[in-house]
């Protein structure tokens, strides 16, 4: 048997009782062994896409102090390869049920206990699962309209959550890419927080400079300090600490080749 369809009458969805939420919990752990772990049902993609969506459902609708109790299979198992492949689809389902129900702390809540978990995944040889895993994780997976320039979970706090992934985790190119691409869309007005959090991630990691980065990853960073020095070119000029850090982002992009932004620094000088 299937999970009904997401969020059309979710078995998860809702569930109060004790004896229900013990029930579930059970349920998990054995959904994640023959689903998951043991891949021994090999044609139940869509099963387990159904599971993740419900789960995130019921997760979202708990109280916060419940949330690790009921997540805990998924953390002990993160590491298993098999899983992994899957934890794209987890983080995903989690924003997609986020972007319906509104449930920020919550999610939120889900976001910060599996955040060891990605630091420890970047000290990694990492796959093209795993990639997938940071951009989701990360906000910037190819979820999102191409027009979305905010999202009602990114408010004021995630600034310093974002500060702590550059500075963490920052020396890998995905990270590099999932910022700037954020900054491009739903984390618009992190903007100019985010010249700083690139500057530092460029600063601090100069092995990025001899690198190849993941596709876009230039354009997308031309696009953000295009922006921001058309708009602060004066106060760039005044302030040492901006010009410092735009600067460092300009003589990046150039080592990368870009002609925008050998014209950009040309200004500020």
């Amino acid at each position: 048997s299937t999970f009904p369809p997401y969020l059309g009458g979710s078995l998860f969805l809702g569930v109060k009782d004790k004896n229900h939420k013990e029930f579930i919990k059970n349920v998990t752990k054995i959904f994640l062994e023959k689903l998951f772990i043991s891949n021994s049902v090999t044609k139940g993609y869509e099963l387990k896409i159904n599971f993740l969506k419900n789960f995130s459902c019921f997760i979202l609708n708990l109280e916060i102090e419940e949330i690790e109790t009921y997540l805990k299979p998924f953390l002990s198992h993160f590491e298993m390869i098999k899983i992994r492949e899957y934890q794209e689809y987890f983080f995903d389902s989690f924003i997609s049920t986020e972007d319906k129900l509104n449930q920020y702390e919550n999610f939120w809540t889900v976001w910060n206990l599996f955040y060891p978990k990605i630091v420890e995944m970047c000290k990694e040889n990492i796959s093209d699962f795993d990639k997938d895993i940071i951009y989701n994780y990360l906000l910037a997976g190819p979820s999102w309209k191409k027009d979305a320039k905010d999202w009602h979970t990114l408010k004021e706090r995630e600034k310093l959550f974002f500060k702590k992934v550059s500075k963490d985790i920052g020396h890998h190119p995905s990270i590099l890419y999932s910022v700037s691409k954020l900054l491009n869309n739903i984390g618009s007005a992190f903007r100019d927080e985010g010249i700083f959090w690139i500057s530092d991630i460029i600063k601090n990691n100069p092995s990025l400079s001899k690198m190849e980065l993941e596709i876009n990853t230039v354009l997308y960073i031309e696009n953000i300090i295009r922006g921001y020095i058309f708009e602060n070119r004066q106060i760039i000029k005044t302030k040492s600490q901006m010009k410092q850090q735009t600067l460092i982002v300009l003589n990046f992009l150039i080592e990368k080749g870009s002609a925008i932004a050998y014209r950009l620094r040309e200004m500020i000088l």
